[in-house]
């Protein structure tokens, strides 16, 4: 059991039901519904709740959602790209296959949350509040996570050309695995994260040392 991997989703046992006719809409609570396609009324929604809902390959760019809680729900192949979620929570969530390209969600609250596969250049998680947050093979491009508190977080086979990790709090975050070069960051945030020996090189100009090809061993020189 991999116990790095956030909890997954709870869904209904009878499973899930289409979404009632007619566009979404604000202050309303959406329980145990499979979204697919183009939804009507998404594109600006004010205090909604989704619990126990999946969408699948639903178009969501440019939304602007308020005060959203998302609970228990997975987006599988969804298009979030240049969506403002202001004041979101989610809690259990997962996003595979998904793209977020600069996706707005500063004050993000982050519970239980896994990308995969997810595609997220330019995206903003300032001030981000995260716990059993977990990243697998996500593009963060430019991505910026100033001042987020991400403690645990795990990125494994990321690319962070860029991402701006600078006064995150990221004590016990594990970052193996993952393309480090271009990270922008500083010897405090890196205290306590774990990285591996490959990627040593890439942190090297924090220390304002330079990494050199090994010698040889002096006993066996002629």
């Amino acid at each position: 059991m991999d116990t790095t991997r956030p909890n997954a989703p709870k869904f209904p046992r009878g499973g899930l039901r289409a979404p009632p006719p007619g566009p979404l809409e604000s202050e309303t609570v959406y329980r145990g519904l499979a979204l697919e396609g183009d939804l009507t009324g998404a594109e600006a929604l004010n205090a909604v709740t989704f619990q126990g809902c999946v969408f699948r390959r639903v178009n969501l760019t440019g939304v602007h959602w308020r005060a959203v809680r998302l609970t228990d729900v997975r987006f599988e192949g969804c298009d979030l790209s240049g969506a403002r979620l202001e004041d979101a929570a989610l809690e259990r969530v997962q996003f595979t296959d998904c793209r977020l390209l600069g996706v707005q969600a500063a004050h993000a609250r982050l519970r239980h949350v896994l990308l995969t596969r997810v595609v997220a250049p330019l995206s903003v998680w300032v001030k981000a509040d995260a716990a059993h947050l977990r990243l697998d093979s996500c593009d963060l491009t430019e991505a910026a996570f100033m001042d987020a508190d991400l403690p645990g977080l795990i990125l494994r086979a990321c690319r962070l050309p860029r991402t701006d990790l600078r006064g995150a709090r990221l004590a016990g975050a594990d970052l193996r695995s993952s393309d480090l070069r271009g990270l922008r960051v500083t010897p405090r945030e890196l205290e306590g994260v774990t990285v591996d020996a490959a990627q040593l090189p890439d942190l090297a100009h924090l220390l304002g040392v330079r990494v050199g090809e090994s010698l040889p061993d002096p006993d066996a020189l002629p």
